[in-house]
C-alpha cells in the first residue's frame, strides 16, 4: 500500500544518506501504518489525508502494536522515530500543518536496578541502526568483545582497536562507517584516539568518561534500556556466564578478567535473574 508523499519523502530520505536498509525500514514502517489506519480507523479511511491524523491515532496504532505483538521499547520506539521524522519532514515542507506526533513520547522500562539481559543478542540491530549516535555503538561494541570503559577511554587505544577481530557483516559495515566518521575528527583534532570531542580542542581533545554519558543518555532513552558503561558490563559478563556455564571458574576468571570474589559475585547475581 501506497501511503501521502511516499517518493517524495523517501528521495528525502536518500539524499541524506541514509542506507538502503534503513530506507526501506521507514517505508516498511509508514505502510503497515497507513494500512492499519486505511483498516481500523473509520475517521482516517472516510478522508484519508495526512492532515486527518492525530496524536491519538498514532498512540492507538503503537499500543496495539505492544498489546496484540508484544513489541519491547526498543521497537517502539524506532517505530515512534520513524513516523515523527516521516511528519517532520511534511510539516517542515509545507506539505501538511499538522504535526501528530508532537506530544509523543518513547518508552522506557529500566530502572537502577535492571539490567537488560539480551542486549548482546540486539547488537546487530543497534549497531545498523543510524538513530543511534556513533559513541554509542562503539561502546556497545567494545564491551561486546569483553573490553572495559577504563580500558577503551585510555589514551592510544586506537592501537588495540586496530587489532579487533570482526564478525559478520554488521560488525564491517559499523566499522566502516564509524571510521568514515571519526577519521574527518581525528585530523581535526590531531589526535588518532578514537573517542574525541566534536568541538575543536587540540590542547585536550579526547573525549571524558562524563562527555560519553552526555551521548549514551538520550540514546538509553530512545533504546529503553540503561547504557551507562556499568550496566552493559555487569549485562555482558552475566550473559557470558550463561554461554560458559560448563566451564571451571579458573576458565571463567581468564575469560571474563575477574578474581575469584568477583566472579563468584556475578554468579550470585546470575541466580537472581533466572
Amino acid at each position: 500500500m501506497d501511503y501521502p508523499y511516499q517518493k517524495t519523502f523517501l528521495n528525502y530520505l536518500q539524499q541524506n544518506e541514509l542506507a538502503s536498509i534503513t530506507r526501506h525500514s521507514y517505508d516498511q514502517t509508514l505502510t503497515e501504518l497507513f494500512a492499519y489506519l486505511t483498516t481500523h480507523n473509520q475517521g482516517f479511511a472516510a478522508n484519508p489525508t495526512v492532515t486527518n491524523i492525530f496524536n491519538r491515532d498514532i498512540t492507538q496504532y503503537l499500543s496495539m502494536l505492544v498489546e496484540e505483538h508484544q513489541i519491547q521499547p526498543t521497537t517502539y520506539n524506532k517505530l515512534l522515530s520513524q513516523i515523527n521524522r516521516y511528519f517532520k519532514f511534511l510539516f517542515t515542507h509545507g506539505l501538511t500543518s499538522n504535526l501528530p506526533t508532537l506530544e509523543l513520547h518513547g518508552q522506557t522500562r529500566f530502572s537502577n536496578e535492571t539490567l537488560h539481559l539480551k542486549w548482546l543478542q540486539l547488537l546487530p540491530t543497534l549497531l545498523a541502526d543510524e538513530n543511534l549516535h556513533y559513541y554509542t555503538k562503539l561502546t556497545l561494541f567494545l564491551i561486546s568483545k569483553g573490553y572495559r570503559v577504563n580500558e577503551f577511554m585510555q589514551p592510544n587505544f586506537y592501537l588495540e582497536w586496530q587489532k579487533i577481530t570482526i564478525t559478520g557483516t554488521v560488525e564491517q559495515q559499523f566499522k566502516t562507517s564509524f571510521t568514515n566518521f571519526i577519521v574527518p575528527l581525528q585530523r581535526r583534532q590531531h589526535s588518532a584516539d578514537i573517542f574525541l570531542k566534536q568541538r575543536l580542542n587540540i590542547n585536550e581533545p579526547r573525549l571524558t568518561v562524563p562527555g560519553l554519558h552526555k551521548y549514551l543518555k538520550p540514546d538509553s532513552q530512545y533504546v529503553g534500556f540503561d547504557l551507562t558503561p556499568k550496566k552493559l558490563q555487569q549485562s555482558y559478563i552475566l550473559q557470558m556466564l550463561l554461554q560458559l556455564s560448563d566451564q571451571p571458574a579458573s576458565v571463567l576468571e581468564q575469560k571474563l578478567n575477574l578474581d575469584p570474589q568477583s566472579l563468584l559475585y556475578y554468579q550470585h547475581l546470575l541466580i537472581k535473574w533466572l
